[in-house]
């Protein structure tokens, strides 16, 4: 552990959920958000002022190198990750990553390489993980609860405009990531690889526009035959919620199910029709979601751990891999993927 138990944070990026995580260090004792910069100098200063951050970067790289950071945050666009992440690793930062992880699944495996060469700690901020529902989630079905978990259905999706006052351009721009499967889709790709496996075929269709996927649908079949179906959009309201089916039961998570406060277990019934026993699990985030994220990342750096057991480095991989497929797939429907086999 940094210093005295306390992890000096620095944040790259400060925009919405860079907003929220400055909020939730303060939750947090162990943590001081100690300096910042983004992409503009007007952005950073707004951004240090609001917050009362002791120390504004005009750059990422003056970031990098301040002796007395010890973990960033980077949430800059998706697009971006792989670049500033890089170089905070590289400058013996330990970083926790904002999903998507990255764009791509080369840029992942780099920075999961950079950060094996540097020892430093590295994670994707899969904050749903971490949660109190989820962490049920995978207990019952570690335990048996619904037998063996072998289909999942998730979906993620609302309309966001690409002007107005509700307007978020970065999602339209594929140089800076954007697309529904990156924003909102990574979220039910990753729940169907955390119960289900980690080397999927993929069927998908979708409609793109320059370059960025507006709606996506595919079909994950892993190896022992279960299956991922998982939709996103960001022209279509979609019910965001997801289910665990089971050969014994289903258990469903409410919408919005990437950060959800219950989960309802149903059990089959063998001698009569349907599902019986049908019964809520309250799991209620208590405080910011994003403290649970926090804590797991303060608690790798204080055990020396390279890496979480809930999110590890390979799940991250696994998921970028995936997410590849399925937008080659959306954005080259009459061609086979070149790097399947990869």
């Amino acid at each position: 552990m940094p210093r005295n138990n306390i992890v000096r944070w620095g944040l790259a990026g400060t925009g919405t959920i860079a907003r929220e995580f400055a909020q939730t260090l303060a939750e947090v004792p162990t943590a001081i958000l100690a300096a910042a910069a983004s992409r503009t100098a007007a952005a950073s200063g707004k951004f240090c002022s609001e917050f009362d951050i002791p120390k504004q970067h005009l750059s990422f790289q003056d970031l990098a190198h301040d002796p007395t950071i010890d973990a960033v945050y980077v949430s800059t666009p998706a697009g971006l990750h792989h670049e500033h992440a890089r170089q905070f690793l590289e400058a013996g930062k330990h970083v926790l990553v904002e999903k998507p992880f990255t764009a791509t699944h080369a840029e992942a495996l780099d920075l999961a390489q950079t950060a094996k060469r540097s020892g430093t700690v590295l994670m994707e901020a899969m904050w749903s993980r971490f949660l109190p529902a989820y962490v049920e989630l995978k207990r019952l079905v570690d335990d048996g609860a619904i037998g063996e978990v072998r289909k999942v259905e998730a979906s993620f999706g609302f309309p966001i405009p690409d002007a107005g006052p509700r307007a978020r351009p970065q999602l339209y721009d594929a140089a800076l990531g954007g697309g529904s499967l990156l924003e909102m889709g990574v979220y039910p790709v990753q729940l169907s690889h955390w119960l289900l496996g980690d080397e999927p075929n993929v069927a998908a269709f979708g409609r793109s526009s320059s370059g960025v996927d507006l709606d996506t649908t595919a079909l994950l079949s892993f190896s022992d035959g279960a299956t991922g179906y998982i939709s996103s959009s960001m022209s279509t309201v979609l019910p965001n919620n997801a289910r665990i089916l089971g050969t014994e039961g289903i258990i469903e998570l409410p919408a919005p199910h990437h950060c959800p406060n219950e989960l309802t277990v149903s059990r089959y019934n063998p001698s009569g029709p349907g599902l019986q026993q049908s019964h809520v699990i309250q799991a209620p985030i208590v405080g910011s979601g994003l403290r649970y994220e926090i804590l797991e990342f303060h608690a790798l750096l204080e055990s020396g751990s390279p890496q979480s057991s809930v999110m590890p480095l390979g799940d991250s991989l696994a998921v970028m891999h995936t997410l590849d497929l399925i937008r080659h797939q959306v954005h080259n429907p009459s061609q086979e993927d070149p790097h399947r086999e990869s």
